[in-house]
């Protein structure tokens, strides 16, 4: 995974476990949740979901598990344009 895509899930994950109304908006909402810590928009046609896991830390991943076709050139290093990240202006 890119530095910059790992790197924003890892400052997203650490928000929300200091921050209790943070982690809430990630478990309800998490597009609006990333965009707010990281500035990054997250594609419409990503299906991301947030969720408790067994050790009580929140969990982000794909609906169904299933990579978006683009993902993978995302973290390549080809993020930005249509489909990926963008960047923050």
């Amino acid at each position: 995974m890119s530095n910059d895509v790992q790197g924003s899930i890892d400052q997203v994950l650490a928000r929300a476990k200091d921050d209790l109304d943070f982690r809430d908006l990630l478990l309800t909402n998490p597009k609006e949740a990333i965009f707010k810590e990281t500035g990054m928009s997250v594609p419409a046609d990503w299906d991301i979901v947030s969720r408790i896991d067994d050790n009580g830390h929140v969990a982000i991943s794909f609906a169904n598990d299933e990579l978006p076709e683009d993902y993978l050139e995302v973290v390549s290093g080809g993020h930005g344009g249509p489909g990926g990240f963008v960047s923050p202006c």
